[in-house]
């Protein structure tokens, strides 16, 4: 699992405005470059609070995804 991965995409989107648009519009491309497994990808795309507990990440953490505001 790539949870230091995961949770450093969390903290550049928060403080990256450029990167928080990108995964707003375009959040496929935008982790292409990430060391991430299909299912990390797949759960901080979609924003799913069960997917995102079951690749790891705390369910805190599940509730501030920055994209997701975006898309609202």
């Amino acid at each position: 699992m790539t949870m230091q991965t995961m949770m450093a995409l969390l903290d550049r989107a928060a403080k990256d405005y450029r990167f928080n648009r990108a995964m707003i519009h375009q959040p496929r491309e935008t982790l292409a470059g990430f060391d991430l497994t299909d299912r990390e990808r797949d759960a901080l795309i979609s924003g799913e609070r069960d997917l995102l507990i079951s690749v790891g990440l705390d369910e805190r953490i599940t509730a501030w995804i920055p994209w997701l505001r975006g898309r609202a």
